[in-house]
């Protein structure tokens, strides 16, 4: 039987500390890029979470608000019809009124209306005309609303758009005034709210969103 003679393992040698820290150290850093990343990516996604959450927030009380003015002015019988509808209006807020249950008055609940600002919060207020008492009162927001502004917009009597009315000169660039609250045509209401969570991190912007109400029983 032929004897392989035995082979010497030679330069057979481990890493050395240099080379071991310098590869932690590589390894070290490589790490922390990923993770700055991949931090950076989770702030995002969530910041874009509370972003469409909060604009659908704001979606639901709008809608809620416009349903509610384009009632205004509904008056089957005219009984109650004074001031066609608005009976008080400013930048931030609006008070209305309409006959609900065809009665030939207004004074029972859910027929006088107030959508006002408070603060931080859209409230909506119902009184009895006669006696300025509450029925009910709500807060349609939960404290995260940083504006809420109403623009009035006349009927158009030719064929240039009116400028909307000016209510302490809100908004910029308005020329009209409101002298009859009948010639309103349209009510543009405009409401600014923060996300409602946000990370500890990522500091999210106000959302601002905007419909428009028709006044559907004012006339063309």
């Amino acid at each position: 039987m032929t004897k392989w003679p035995s082979l010497a393992l030679k330069n057979q040698r481990g890493f050395t500390l240099t080379e071991l820290l310098v590869s932690m150290g590589l390894s070290l850093f490589v790490l922390a890029g990923v993770g700055s990343v991949f931090r950076a990516q989770t702030h995002t996604v969530k910041g874009q979470e509370s972003k469409m959450e909060a604009n659908e927030y704001a979606l639901t009380v709008l809608d809620m608000v416009v349903r509610e003015v384009r009632n205004a002015g509904y008056f089957p019988s005219t009984a109650c019809d004074t001031t066609g509808g608005i009976t008080a209006a400013s930048t931030s807020g609006i008070t209305f009124q309409y006959d609900k249950n065809s009665d030939g008055n207004c004074n029972s609940d859910d027929e006088n209306i107030e959508f006002a600002f408070a603060g931080t919060n859209v409230t909506r207020t119902t009184r009895n005309p006669a006696t300025t008492a509450i029925f009910t009162q709500s807060t349609l927001t939960d404290g995260n609303a940083t504006a809420l502004t109403f623009t009035y917009y006349p009927q158009q009597t030719s064929a240039t758009a009116p400028a909307p009315y000016c209510i302490s000169g809100v908004p910029a660039g308005c020329s009209g005034t409101i002298s009859n609250y009948n010639t309103v045509q349209k009510i543009t209401v405009s409401l600014t709210v923060a996300p409602k969570s946000t990370d500890s991190n990522f500091t999210g912007s106000p959302v601002t969103m905007s419909l428009t109400a028709d006044l559907r029983n004012h006339g063309f």
